[in-house]
């Protein structure tokens, strides 16, 4: 009994120890934290601005002006003006076509002008003579009316003959054939000594405009429907239709202008392209080349950023974020998001101007916990 009694003793001993040790632990481990320094986190202040509402699509460039030189006239080339594939100017002599035929056109339409000219101004002045001698008697009014009649069927005749010609004087002149667009220039597809025809269908070279060059790029026409309601509610303001073009190595080619958008729906995709135009002096952009666009439809005042990596969301699709107020204590909210802007969120509600946004730490504090804010920018740069 005795034994039984003093190893019942010793067991409630060490029980007591060990709960004893165990609320001394506890005790530290509650003294430790209260002794640790706040969780040092991120924050970004929220500020209003006004903001480019813009658009970032691919596009392909597109020659603004192309040209399909052929001959207006038949004949054989005798020369070749231009070097392929060199700059051209509208208006510069391309080809030579042999002329020695429509020389002589105009040659013999002239001589036919002046003939009937000749005859004309003999029956001109035999009519005049008669109207004056009509008082006397001395003609009849049947020659007076037969000189009339010739005098008009020689003007006519000298109308017809002048028009001849002008059409002469084309035809000669189509034999020159002619740059009708200012661009670089294709090989020639035909040589000296070539027999070519007027409104044939093979092209003798092709002239490309490509400066000015323009870029088509293809828009959803719900978010083309969505800016536009953004116009109308007043939310979006106009701010000069600006496009900017940045290569696949994100430089900024050239800054342009949207020009137009189809108002014609894609069928197939439910698409509209959008047409801008940019300056390609140094002619780096060729037709049928790809790059992205960015388009700039307005501007949205009183706007508010939020960087993407402050956001959390629920299972549900719920965005929230961690504030921090002015005890430094952390405090959650529920936000509604707008739409991306780079690596940014456009806030449509839930915060203000002045708020306190963690952007890191957001898995070590909780509710309600102090925190040691720095304040940076929304790339992650030290306020100031």
């Amino acid at each position: 009994m005795k034994k039984t009694f003093r190893t019942l003793f010793l067991a409630l001993s060490v029980s007591s120890l060990m709960a004893a040790c165990s609320d001394g632990s506890a005790q530290d481990e509650q003294a430790q934290q209260q002794q640790r320094p706040p969780q040092a986190v991120d924050v970004v202040e929220l500020k209003t601005e006004d903001l480019v509402f813009n658009q970032e699509l691919p596009g392909r460039a597109v020659a603004k002006a192309v040209a399909q030189v052929r001959p207006q006239v038949s004949g054989i080339i005798t020369k070749r003006h231009f070097t392929e594939g060199s700059q051209v100017e509208a208006g510069q002599t391309l080809y030579q076509i042999d002329d020695t035929l429509y020389k002589a056109d105009v040659n013999t339409a002239k001589a036919q002008v002046r003939s009937i000219q000749v005859q004309l101004e003999n029956a001109e002045r035999d009519l005049k003579r008669y109207k004056n001698l009509i008082q006397s008697k001395a003609v009849s009014q049947q020659q007076l009316d037969q000189t009339q009649a010739s005098v008009d069927g020689f003007k006519a005749q000298l109308a017809v003959a002048k028009a001849q010609l002008e059409s002469a004087e084309k035809q000669l002149e189509f034999s020159k054939v002619l740059a009708p667009i200012s661009g670089q220039i294709s090989k020639s597809s035909v040589t000296e000594g070539a027999l070519v025809s007027a409104g044939q269908s093979q092209v003798l070279a092709t002239i490309t405009q490509l400066n000015p060059i323009y870029f088509d790029a293809v828009i959803p026409s719900k978010t083309m429907q969505d800016i536009k309601s953004r116009f109308k509610s007043g939310e979006l303001q106009q701010s000069g239709q600006k496009a900017k073009l940045i290569l696949n190595d994100q430089t900024v080619a050239s800054d342009g202008e949207i020009l137009f958008s189809e108002v014609q729906v894609s069928s197939l995709a439910d698409t509209l392209t959008v047409r801008a135009e940019f300056a390609n002096k140094e002619q780096v952009i060729l037709p049928g080349m790809f790059a992205r666009v960015s388009l700039d439809f307005g501007i949205r005042k009183n706007s508010i950023l939020l960087p993407q990596k402050a956001v959390m969301f629920t299972p549900t699709g719920e965005a929230s974020v961690f504030t921090v107020n002015n005890e430094n204590k952390v405090a959650p909210k529920v936000v509604q998001l707008d739409r991306a802007m780079g690596q940014n969120w456009l806030v449509k509600s839930g915060l203000q101007a002045g708020d306190k946004v963690m952007v890191t730490g957001l898995q070590k504090v909780q509710p309600q916990m102090q925190v040691n804010p720095n304040v940076v920018d929304l790339n992650g740069q030290k306020g100031q």
